[in-house]
């Protein structure tokens, strides 16, 4: 039997809703249009920029026990940099200047002259080359910076307990100022007693 139709059964495709590119335009349309109103209604803002409050006063200085913490930070600063060269030259001890790191302050500054691979150290690579120098440097200069701490305790003003300089009062007197606003002209005189 045959029933009007001749060779294999078709399959039935799906029908598809064609894409809403309108629905998708006006979408895009309407955000951008939203985007350009936030813009164009908002306001810059006008704020001043705040203005900080000057408190300095050259006749006040640290008191005095500012002097010992401040030699003891210095110490503490050299010290743990200290331990940071130690350990290093433990780290690489075949390294060429490990030796020179156990020299406190110079010895950072002496290994960096001598920066290198080993000669029985046959893994050794530009990485690692760079990577001791730059340690070593960051260590010499932490080191350094621990003295000079040191020295501005050591020359630091500190208040003595000596009573203060009473400003002197300003004496009387008057001045003479021109004046002029708008249309007019004249002379200000101006006085303190």
């Amino acid at each position: 039997m045959s029933d009007g139709k001749s060779g294999p059964a078709q399959a039935a495709t799906p029908l598809r809703a064609p894409a809403p590119r309108i629905g998708r335009s006006l979408a895009r349309g309407a955000a951008l249009a939203a985007g350009l109103t936030c813009l164009a209604v908002a306001a810059p803002a006008s704020a001043d920029e705040p203005v900080r409050d000057e408190r300095h006063d050259p006749d006040v200085y640290p008191p005095d026990g500012a002097r010992p913490n401040m030699f003891v930070a210095g110490a503490l600063t050299t010290g743990i940099w200290y331990g940071a060269a130690v350990s290093f030259s433990y780290l690489w001890p075949d390294a060429p200047g490990a030796n020179d790191l156990r020299i406190p302050v110079a010895g950072p500054w002496m290994a960096l002259a001598d920066t290198g691979c080993a000669d029985t150290d046959p893994g050794c690579s530009t990485f690692t080359v760079v990577l001791r120098a730059i340690l070593t440097t960051i260590d010499a200069v932490g080191q350094a910076g621990g003295l000079l701490i040191m020295a501005e305790a050591a020359f630091l003003h500190t208040d003595s307990g000596a009573p203060k300089r009473k400003p002197k009062p300003k004496s009387a007197g008057v001045s003479a100022a021109p004046w002029v606003s708008g249309d007019a002209m004249g002379l200000g005189v101006f006085g303190s007693f």
